[in-house]
């Protein structure tokens, strides 16, 4: 009943005062199905349906016990390797060139070595791309992954956001690109303001209405909310 009214209350409000009643769609501008390019099977499964991430965060990982004692190994002898140069570089002058080319060749070599285990350490492991938030989980904690033609997870950014108007179509002469839209979002009696940014050049057959974009922040994707677009 709350709902209802309230939609009723926004609709009078549009006839009396110049405003255009529209509802919306909260809707993500960025979605990604994510997956590893290395096959093996999943250890570690950090996020579920419905969970948020920021960029950077452990999503998911295999089973890396291996990749991870090699890394582990070659970075150790990589920063011994380091010490060691810096140590003798100090004193350059009074060392045969011959072997501190040797020190300088080992230093190099165990840095690209400990890169390169790195690089295969890290593809053990899923992390977030940018901010968001998981819409679907394709795999289990033990469930086989078999490199880049299994997708593991759909998530959508929850910053790049948007709200898909939709109006009555006898008003496509009135909405245009920087009017203001005042609305709701359902199940929160805070009021938002934002700027139309695009208008959708053709009309929904089936309803027989428009469509506009204003573009958002701090919503979850799938969210529905009703407003009204100022044209005075």
């Amino acid at each position: 009943m709350k709902k209802v009214f309230l939609s009723v209350l926004l609709m009078f409000q549009a006839l009396i005062a110049g405003e255009i009643y529209a509802t919306f769609d909260v809707v993500s501008e960025r979605s990604s199905e994510l997956g590893l390019s290395l096959s093996g099977v999943v250890e570690s499964l950090h996020v579920d349906v419905g969970d948020k991430a920021k960029k950077g965060d452990l999503l998911l990982s295999l089973v890396n016990a291996e990749e991870k004692n090699a890394y582990e190994i070659a970075k150790k002898n990589a920063e011994h390797a380091q010490k060691v140069y810096a140590r003798y570089a100090k004193i350059a002058d009074v060392i045969d060139k011959e072997k501190m080319d040797n020190y300088l060749y080992d230093k190099d070599i165990k840095a690209l070595t400990a890169q390169s285990k790195e690089i295969v350490y890290k593809k053990t492991e899923l992390r977030a791309p940018y901010d968001l938030v998981v819409t679907k989980k394709m795999t289990e904690l033990g469930n086989i992954v078999l490199g880049s033609q299994t997708k593991l997870l759909t998530v959508e950014s929850t910053h790049d956001i948007k709200l898909v108007l939709k109006f009555d179509e006898k008003y496509w002469q009135n909405v245009a690109v920087g009017q203001k839209f005042v609305y709701r979002v359902d199940g929160s009696e805070e009021t938002y303001e934002g700027v139309i940014s695009k208008i959708y050049p053709t009309i929904l057959s089936s309803t027989r209405e428009m469509q506009a974009e204003v573009k958002a922040t701090n919503l979850l994707p799938g969210l529905f909310g009703q407003g009204n677009i100022i044209v005075e």
